[in-house]
């Protein structure tokens, strides 16, 4: 059964920001991972959530096993992708409540 995908506005953002042909591959790719997310996700060490991804970028995403959907929170480029994270984990799943 196919998890349901919800982008945060955060991500959304931050897509705005991105290449158009960048932002179109990951919201393509969030798209494909929603019938087998345990075949695509990476669990994040130190880190409650799991990352996707998709080339130069990963995405930052929270599971919601019970209810069976992801929660995509923001992209990065790679090299980036660790030293941003910390400023996720005082409102972490808080977007669950949207």
């Amino acid at each position: 059964m196919a998890h349901e995908v919800a982008l945060t506005e955060t991500l959304v953002e931050t897509l705005e920001q991105f290449e158009t042909e960048d932002a179109e591959r990951i919201i393509n790719k969030l798209e494909d991972i929603s019938d087998f997310p345990d075949h695509f996700l990476d669990r994040l060490k130190n880190h409650p959530g799991y990352k996707l991804r998709v080339g130069d970028f990963r995405v930052l995403i929270d599971w919601d096993k019970d209810n069976e959907t992801i929660y995509a929170i923001d992209a990065f480029k790679r090299k980036k992708e660790y030293r941003e994270l910390g400023k996720y984990r005082e409102v972490w799943e808080s977007w669950r409540d949207e």
